[in-house]
């Protein structure tokens, strides 16, 4: 784990961490995390913004306050999530709930281990394609059944089957989808772009009239999140290329938890306006109420990320 000041000054970045230590970091904290740890790692980490290489009273207190807010909040995480969170807060000590996770408990790992992608190395490959996976399962949850849900980022499965790797061969089809028309076709890229489209849902009524409802989504992993929030909507990536006089539904799907509380973003409006924000706690309830975890057989994608992720938990060597 590499903690480091701007960590433990954050309440939400500091309970990323703790709950990645329990998790994954077997050697050095053994499947547990103490206040005393935490006192501990005060005293001994490099936690300091300047060149001075250990933390004053004042700002040891500070970081101890941290600890106990990042503790609160992991026991609203618990509150909030239920099942689905694989930690417990019991005497100021941080722990798995169950020796023998769940598929359930998985996905909040996967979501957490995204969020910190640098935090645990064997993992980080292909976690923006397998992010995109399981997004698509949750997004899928947000309409009927009879609904087409697809991925159209550039590397994925559907955007070959049902779209064409080019963006001249995909955006006439994915026009025809939406009852309209290709703008400047001989202008369109012969390139894998995807326009900033990773997820597309659509709702046909079953005629040839524009426009068929639809929704587009944005899936990162990145620290900065907030910067693609703009990415999914079609005045900004398609306006050139498919005439679509309609407003839809735009989302940003992210791994992160933005959140100290139930009911507000712990970020500014700027950052989680013009969008509908899907974060960790979103998803993972969408996938809970599709009744996702209940499924006999997880798709393949995701069912290899569970995998791999089980094999690297510290439970697993605890069992």
């Amino acid at each position: 784990m590499v903690w480091g000041s701007y960590v433990t000054k954050n309440p939400i970045l500091l309970a990323d961490a703790i709950e990645l230590a329990v998790a994954f970091d077997d050697e050095r904290y053994g499947g547990q995390f103490t206040r005393a740890e935490f006192q501990n790692l005060v005293a001994t980490e490099d936690l300091t913004d300047d060149e001075q290489s250990f933390l004053g009273g004042d700002e040891a207190d500070e970081r101890n306050d941290q600890f106990e807010q990042a503790l609160a909040l992991m026991r609203n995480r618990a509150i909030w999530l239920g099942e689905t969170y694989p930690f417990v807060v019991e005497d100021n000590e941080v722990h798995f709930v169950s020796r023998c996770p769940l598929e359930r408990h998985l996905c909040y790992l996967f979501l957490l281990i995204c969020s910190n992608s640098n935090s645990v190395p064997v993992l980080k490959s292909r976690l923006p394609d397998q992010f995109e996976d399981l997004c698509r399962e949750a997004f899928r949850s947000l309409f009927p059944a009879w609904a087409e849900v697809l991925s159209f980022s550039q590397r994925s499965e559907d955007r070959k089957k049902h779209f064409g790797y080019s963006a001249k061969d995909a955006i006439p089809i994915l026009a025809k989808k939406l009852n309209t028309n290709v703008l400047h076709i001989n202008e369109l890229p012969d390139t894998q772009r995807e326009f900033g489209i990773d997820l597309i849902a659509i709702c046909s009524f079953d005629d040839q009239v524009p426009y068929q409802y639809f929704a587009f989504a944005q899936c990162t992993i990145g620290q900065e999140w907030w910067e693609k929030r703009h990415e999914a909507r079609a005045d900004t990536a398609l306006s050139e290329f498919i005439h679509l006089n309609v407003r839809h539904t735009n989302f940003l799907m992210i791994p992160h938890f933005p959140r100290f509380n139930h009911d507000s973003w712990s970020e500014e409006h700027s950052r989680t306006g013009n969008c509908i924000l899907c974060d960790r706690l979103r998803i993972c309830s969408l996938l809970e109420k599709s009744r996702f975890f209940e499924d006999a057989k997880l798709p393949e994608s995701i069912a290899s990320v569970f995998t791999t992720l089980k094999a690297n938990l510290v439970v697993s060597a605890l069992e």
